[in-house]
């Protein structure tokens, strides 16, 4: 499956699976939606799940589902309470049900907004909120629509990621999907996402890299690096990139990268 080329094709794509699908892993996200966001008039699914649907669609989407809450914190957090969710990394809270592992938010405390750095009156906002704007993408489970600027689809199609919003929590998180997502899916970097990359991607920061690609990726191979120089130049410039490749024995076209887990 190729990149959407318009929003009604990632529409059909999300619809899809979430409410027409007759997959286990469908019907267990409808449970789970019906059982715990029933309540909920403003949710939408964020992050990597409508990314991916929108890049390749459903076969290249293995990760957890993101939801942002258009509802007063203290609403999402009694929900919290009540379905024994547990609090996560970043002011939000986890929960597991099977097949589907979902984080949650509350608009109001999702960091960007919580930290002033986006003004949010609904959940259209939210996709001013994120680092990449490859993730500036939203599906608003209710009205059943597809939320990004008129540009997103055309630079999936480019394959050029950019910086959407600078300010964010984990700079080493964000360096590490940086780097994984232009290699493993042949993309080239703008700009400012450039610059973030090259600015960043010290000697010391590589070690901190390595070490989260070994810890969280199923395939990890950003080890076989030597040092930040040689990772620097492939990831900023793909004619680098093609020559080590070669070098590395086209490690980087492995069965299975696409599926790790990088939202």
């Amino acid at each position: 499956m190729t990149v959407a080329s318009k929003k009604h094709i990632v529409k059909r794509r999300m619809d899809d699976y979430v409410w027409r699908d007759d997959t286990l892993a469908s019907r267990r996200l409808r449970s789970v939606l019906g059982s715990h966001f029933q309540r909920f008039e403003s949710i939408a699914i964020v992050g990597g799940m409508v990314r991916d649907f929108a890049r390749v669609g459903k076969t290249g989407f293995v990760s957890d589902v993101d939801l942002v809450i258009d509802a007063p914190a203290a609403e999402v957090a009694d929900m919290a309470y009540e379905a024994r969710a547990k609090g996560n990394a970043f002011g939000g809270f986890s929960i597991s049900e099977p097949g589907w592992n979902l984080d949650f938010w509350a608009l109001e405390t999702t960091w960007a907004v919580r930290e002033g750095h986006v003004r949010a009156s609904s959940l259209q906002d939210f996709t001013r909120s994120t680092f990449f704007d490859y993730d500036a993408i939203i599906y608003d489970v209710r009205r059943r629509s597809i939320v990004c600027d008129d540009g997103y689809l055309e630079g999936l199609n480019r394959r050029v990621m950019e910086v959407n919003l600078l300010p964010n929590p984990t700079m080493i998180g964000n360096l590490f999907r940086a780097v994984r997502r232009i290699l493993l899916w042949e993309l080239s970097a703008g700009p400012r996402l450039t610059r973030f990359i090259v600015d960043n991607l010290t000697d010391s920061n590589f070690v901190d890299i390595v070490n989260v690609d070994q810890r969280k990726s199923a395939s990890p191979f950003l080890y076989k690096y030597k040092c930040a120089e040689e990772l620097r130049d492939a990831v900023v410039h793909p004619e680098t990139r093609r020559r080590m490749s070669t070098y590395y024995g086209h490690q980087l076209r492995l069965p299975g990268f696409e599926a790790d887990r990088l939202a």
